[in-house]
């Protein structure tokens, strides 16, 4: 699996696969033009949206259910020593009212923090970087 990455501005960044493509972008603040997400919002919305689509996947494949109208707050705090996201909270919604027993929607909530990101941040893969 590989993504291009393309300087476009000064602080901004066009990603590209052979399908699609987004702009990653810096708050004006740090120079940038805040026309895209900048990383650490796009890592937030990496953990929830997979959370969230690996629920209504699964709602899908295991019990039918097309779950329709979910929505999500994605909400994060940093950390210091060193710099990062030390907290990422989630909150699904309408869920519930979509399913007719309260076991499946405690399943939903297993199921979603079993997600590829999300497991990712439980064990971390090793990072490499070339400069050249």
């Amino acid at each position: 699996m590989n993504l291009k990455l393309k300087q476009i501005g000064p602080r901004k960044m066009e990603v590209v696969s052979d399908a699609w493509s987004f702009v990653v972008d810096l708050k004006e603040k740090f120079g940038g033009e805040n026309t895209g997400p900048n990383p650490s919002e796009l890592f937030a919305a990496a953990v929830a949206s997979c959370e969230v689509l690996t629920g209504v996947f699964w709602a899908a494949r295991r019990h039918g259910a097309e779950l329709r109208d979910i929505e999500a707050d994605v909400s994060w705090e940093y950390g210091e020593k060193p710099e990062r996201i030390a907290r990422i909270d989630v909150a699904v919604h309408n869920v519930a009212r979509q399913f007719d027993d309260e076991k499946k929607t405690r399943a939903f909530t297993g199921i979603a923090k079993g997600c590829t990101v999300t497991n990712t941040l439980k064990r971390p893969p090793e990072l490499s970087l070339t400069v050249e």
